[in-house]
Order: C-alpha cells, then sequence, then structure tokens
C-alpha cells in the first residue's frame, strides 16, 4: 500500500492501474464492505459467475468470486472530489480527469470528462473511489452502497409516476395501489418535510422511504396546497424492468400487449385473464400506436389504466382465441 501511496505524490496514476488490477477480476471489482471485500458488477455478468446478490431494476451484482489482494473504499461525492485530482482507472488505462455531471437518478449515471470504462473506477487515490464505471459515465458511490446495505432489493412507492413539467407533476396514478389519494397534474412539492424540485429529488426520497410507513406529501391542486397522507408499498416494476402498474399480480406482458404470466394469487377481476390473452383497448380507446417502442407502450398502458381510473372505472377490452370480450377493474 505504501508504494501506491508514495506513488500519488506526484500523481502518476500508472499505479492505480497496477492497484486496479489486483483489486478486481474480469468483469467485476472488489470494494471494502462491513468487515470484508465485495465482488461488485454492473450490467453484462461474466460467463459462468455465480450471483450472490441481485438488482434486476439497476443491473447490480454481488458475485462470488476469488478473493483479490486488494479492494476499494467507496467515497461519496464531496467539496474534494472537485479539488483533488481524479482519474478514470481500469485494466487498460489511468487517465486524469474531472467529475463533469453529478448522477441524476438511479440510471441517469454521472458524467467524468473521460470515459469510465464497464466496472472500471473513479479513483483520488489507489484505494479511494467515487464511483464505477457503466462503459461511459459512471455510478456514484451513493447507490452502490444503498445496494450494498439492502438484502434484497427494495423502492419505495406512493402510488404515481411523475415527469418534469414546471415542477415534478404527477402523470399517472396506480388505479390497484390502495387508497390512492393522488390525481393526475398534482404538483408535488414536499415529501415528509423534504422538498422536491426534480425528479431525480422524487425517485430517491420516494425510493428509500420505510415500507408500509406514512408518508406526508404536499402537492398543489387546482392552485391550492394540499396534504395528502399515503402508505408506503414497495415497487414492482420500473427502471430496468417493465412497468405498467399490472406487475404487483405478476401479468407479464410482451411487445404486443399479449400476457406471458400471471400470478397464481390475484384478486377476482385479474383472475378473468389467462396466459395468451391480448388487451386489445381501455375504455374503448386502443391502448398505444401500433409503431411505438416497447417502453412508449408501456408509458402509454400507465396512462390509459390512470385515465380509466380518475374517471370512475377501467374497461378492458380482451381477445382470447379470436374472441373479444370486456373485463371490467
Amino acid at each position: 500500500m505504501g508504494l501506491f501511496l508514495s506513488a500519488l505524490k506526484g500523481y502518476d496514476f500508472s499505479h492505480c492501474q497496477a492497484y486496479y488490477k489486483r483489486a478486481s477480476h474480469p468483469g467485476s471489482v472488489s470494494l471494502f464492505w462491513k468487515d470484508g471485500a465485495v465482488s461488485f458488477a454492473h450490467g453484462k455478468i461474466p460467463k459462468g459467475a455465480k450471483i450472490l446478490k441481485a438488482d434486476p431494476f439497476i443491473g447490480f451484482y454481488l458475485l462470488k468470486t476469488p478473493p483479490t489482494e486488494f479492494a476499494y473504499s467507496l467515497l461519496d461525492i464531496d467539496e474534494h472530489a472537485y479539488t483533488h485530482p481524479l482519474a478514470s482507472v481500469s485494466a487498460h488505462q489511468a487517465t486524469r480527469g474531472q467529475i463533469v455531471r453529478r448522477q441524476e437518478g438511479f440510471l441517469d449515471y454521472a458524467r467524468f470528462s473521460v470515459p469510465v470504462a464497464a466496472n472500471g473506477v473513479v479513483s483520488n487515490i489507489c484505494y479511494q473511489i467515487y464511483g464505477v464505471g457503466v462503459g461511459g459515465g459512471f455510478i456514484e458511490a451513493r447507490y452502490i452502497k444503498r445496494f450494498l446495505r439492502q438484502s434484497t432489493p427494495y423502492y419505495g412507492d406512493i402510488g404515481v409516476r411523475v415527469h418534469q413539467r414546471g415542477g415534478v407533476v404527477v402523470e399517472s396514478v396506480d388505479p390497484f395501489f390502495a387508497n390512492n389519494p393522488f390525481l393526475e397534474g398534482d404538483k408535488i412539492t414536499n415529501i415528509n418535510g423534504r422538498n422536491i424540485d426534480s425528479v431525480r429529488d422524487f425517485e430517491w426520497i420516494v425510493s428509500n422511504l420505510a415500507y408500509q410507513k406514512r408518508a406526508r406529501v404536499q402537492v398543489l391542486r387546482r392552485g391550492r396546497y394540499k396534504t395528502l397522507g399515503v402508505s408506503v408499498d414497495r415497487r414492482y416494476g420500473g427502471f430496468l424492468l417493465p412497468d405498467s402498474f399490472l406487475e404487483r399480480f405478476g401479468v407479464k406482458l410482451n411487445a404486443h400487449f399479449v400476457i406471458q404470466a400471471l400470478a397464481k394469487n390475484r384478486p377476482k377481476a385479474i383472475k378473468v385473464l389467462h396466459v395468451g390473452d391480448k388487451l386489445v383497448w381501455i375504455n374503448r380507446r386502443p391502448i398505444a400506436p401500433a409503431g411505438a417502442s416497447f417502453s412508449a407502450k408501456l408509458s402509454a398502458l400507465r396512462r390509459a389504466l390512470s385515465h380509466g381510473y380518475m374517471q370512475g372505472g377501467i374497461e378492458l377490452l380482451v381477445l382470447r382465441n379470436g374472441f373479444e370480450f370486456y373485463v371490467r377493474l
């Protein structure tokens, strides 16, 4: 370790490249965590790797690998990250650079002035890093720490999907979320005393709300502020996973809205649906344009379910073996 630290007097990051080779395996990097080290990977998993923990929402993994000689300490980005020399380090490079943008959400990664290789690192000194690379940008340490702290992946949910439009505005309301108090168009301004100025703020704060605890949400509705109470649920879809609001019932759809899978335990109305059924219309309107991308179709499905809920009822037109019938949810 002394060799690597002494080399940094002149900020010769080539020594950090040598450190990286002794603190990683192909496709993963070793991180200090609690009383030992873990092998962290993002994205594509090496063939034959044994996965110890996975977060399919954002593509994080812990792998079972032989111990490495060295590992990395995770640092949150602070003022020192902008005043001390940094480098993008991997087995093939150690290139000086600067952080040019913070991470804006779970999938909107931070940016460095030079590319950061997949599972490479952004380092200030050889054994300390601010994040792990995704093959261009990098994942900030706080997102990795969140994953490491959890025994299983968890993301809080308050029953809405939002977009940025002069603030954080409710785009669609989950009709299957118990006692959902929100309306489309509500502007969310505060959650549990914390101001919400961006979708990034909303995403991080809501994802970390405790399951089944009450949350106080201030909204601006038709020119007046209201405080709503909501019991926090968990996300069943979203980020890298499909998100149609139907995932809580184990519903898996393909790009043509054909049901590929269903959970056995589901409400009476959903039990009417079978694998192979195709969702054709909602409230007598097509769900999405035929040429839309899969993610755009899922977004349109969420909006259609939300609109139906706001109008007092959801009526599905379902196609099964050439026969069409209606289902009310």
